[in-house]
């Protein structure tokens, strides 16, 4: 097996999700943005949205060495486009309904401004964009984590890895043509008030 990747933005259960593939599947599991912080591989802190920018080249280079030496690993990270296509077996985007993850980013206190930012990323699906855009829609497939237990989560993953359940690649979730006209109205209400721009 080769490298699975978990993304998604906060708050959708990405490094709950690796830990129990990690303890169900024997394999090491790294945090990309830890990663790079810890091998000094990130190149400024952006204040704007208090998150450190990693140097991707660098950091590219440092996890394919990692993933030679060590073999298949489970990667956790909003940017896990960033390393090759041929590292991985799949990667699973986690998705949650805007208006929940909004919620819950809030309840974690975290600034109005970047609770806007994470929750406008869900809703116009930027990590599985990225991902399809530089690993192609043959190594993506979402799950929706709204409303279920990561347990249930984690167990959907393991299902799709051995065959026990279909995988549906590509983008498939599309919150504007789910949600209700209530809560969209509710996250647009949100982000226009709390945008950083």
């Amino acid at each position: 097996m080769k490298a699975i990747g978990i993304s998604g933005v906060p708050g959708t259960g990405k490094t709950t999700i690796a830990r129990r593939l990690s303890e169900y599947l024997n394999m090491p599991t790294i945090d990309l943005s830890d990663y790079a912080i810890k091998n000094m591989l990130v190149i400024a802190y952006d204040s704007s949205t208090q998150s450190y920018v990693v140097d991707e080249e660098k950091l590219q280079r440092s996890v394919v060495a990692l993933y030679q030496n060590m073999g298949p690993l489970i990667i956790d990270s909003h940017y896990v486009e960033i390393l090759p296509r041929e590292m991985f077996e799949v990667v699973f985007i986690l998705r949650r309904d805007p208006s929940e993850l909004l919620d819950l980013l809030l309840s974690r206190g975290w600034s109005s401004k970047k609770v806007a930012e994470n929750v406008e990323a869900e809703l116009l699906s930027v990590c599985t964009i990225n991902a399809i855009e530089e690993l192609g829609e043959d190594a993506v497939i979402e799950i929706d984590a709204s409303n279920r237990s990561l347990d249930d989560v984690a167990r959907e993953a393991i299902d799709i890895l051995f065959g026990d359940k279909p995988a549906y690649y590509g983008h498939r979730i599309d919150w504007l043509s789910i949600l209700s006209d209530d809560k969209i109205e509710k996250v647009f209400k949100f982000i226009e008030k709390n945008r950083i721009w």
